[in-house]
């Protein structure tokens, strides 16, 4: 690994590791025979889940042991809160996590057609308002990155923190139609109109077309992720109503939000995590530069061969960035503990200021 450091600009280089998102190449789709993953089992079931109330409709949250101050999660979309398994062994032990099932996502309530970011960031500050005691730690994947700039934006004496995992800014937005993700995503609205059983859609997903991101070329999903992947991928489609991607595929997902004109009002350390765009990050190189000086208190990591989801592809680098932004301004002391495996230093970044 090697890193380079350019104001308050960090470009982490992992020396021969390709895009780590494509673990396993096919030629044919396989059968769909993969055991279940558990590795994360006793962690999960550390986490109990809970029918929050949230306006009209409850809203799903998995809960962990009061092991320490809150750290809220928020997933991407088409996602569920078991996404952040590969992190949660390391959080919940120093953490009290508060893990949220977006509307219309796993168990929360469905409330179509009130998909758009701002709804999303409505119910997440809710959640903090009404649930989450004290000061938090905020940290969101994609979708749920650009929902955690919003809490922290309008509740900032409520968030210690924040970390925002490559947030798609426009890409997923105005930007859709033009975007190498469109096909992804057009396509998974089409998978849903027919989706049956878990098996099913697991081959189906598979099986559709998406273009890739280094070039462009169209292939199958299942170039790009391995069938354990895109079976996790399925079941949390599964689950989701359909109609949350309606607003994304129609470009109007920041309607009724200036998200970018919030962001000034981030008064927390921030810590902005920027994906490969080679390997399927969605942040471009202007709008991570908009973000990095819009936040006043902002560091951010250019992560080289990473993909869009750094907490599942690099779960060990993720962990080690985030617990260094929270030493650095003394918001974290680890514990011993077995865990601390996963709380290493080897990571390069620079206090915040």
């Amino acid at each position: 690994m090697s890193s380079t450091l350019d104001g308050n600009i960090l470009l982490i280089m992992l020396r021969g590791e390709a895009c780590m998102q494509n673990t396993e190449h096919s030629t044919a789709v396989k059968p769909v025979v993969l055991p279940r993953d558990d590795r994360y089992r006793s962690t999960v079931q550390r986490m109990q889940e809970h029918p929050l109330p949230v306006g009209e409709r409850p809203l799903n949250c998995a809960v962990g042991p009061e092991n320490g101050p809150p750290l809220v999660l928020l997933h991407g979309v088409t996602r569920c809160w078991q996404d952040w398994n590969p992190l949660l062994p390391a959080l919940t032990e120093h953490w009290q996590v508060f893990a949220l099932d977006h509307r219309g996502h796993g168990k929360s309530g469905r409330v179509p057609p009130h998909y758009r970011v701002a709804d999303f960031a409505q119910d997440a500050i809710a959640l903090l308002d009404a649930h989450v005691p004290g000061q938090a730690v905020v940290l969101g994947h994609s979708l749920g990155a650009m929902v955690a700039a919003m809490v922290a934006a309008e509740r900032p004496g409520r968030v210690r923190a924040l970390i925002l995992e490559d947030p798609p800014g426009t890409t997923l937005a105005e930007g859709i139609g033009q975007s190498r993700f469109y096909l992804q995503f057009s396509n998974t609205v089409r998978l849903l109109a027919t989706a049956r059983d878990l098996e099913t859609s697991t081959r189906e997903l598979a099986n559709m077309e998406v273009q890739r991101p280094s070039d462009g070329a169209v292939v199958r999903f299942s170039e790009l992720r391995d069938l354990n992947a895109i079976r996790f991928g399925a079941e949390c489609l599964l689950q989701m109503d359909p109609a949350v991607l309606t607003p994304l595929v129609q470009g109007r997902w920041l309607e009724g939000l200036d998200w970018f004109s919030s962001l000034p009002k981030i008064a927390c350390p921030t810590l902005l995590l920027r994906a490969d765009p080679a390997c399927g990050g969605m942040l471009t190189e202007g709008e991570a530069g908009r973000i990095t000086s819009l936040i006043p208190r902002c560091t951010r990591m250019d992560l080289r061969g990473v993909p869009h989801a750094i907490h599942s592809s690099q779960p060990d680098k993720m962990l080690a960035l985030v617990t260094h932004l929270l030493e650095a301004n003394h918001l974290f002391t680890p514990k011993p503990s077995h865990e601390n495996r996963h709380w290493n230093h080897d990571h390069h970044q620079r206090p915040i200021d």
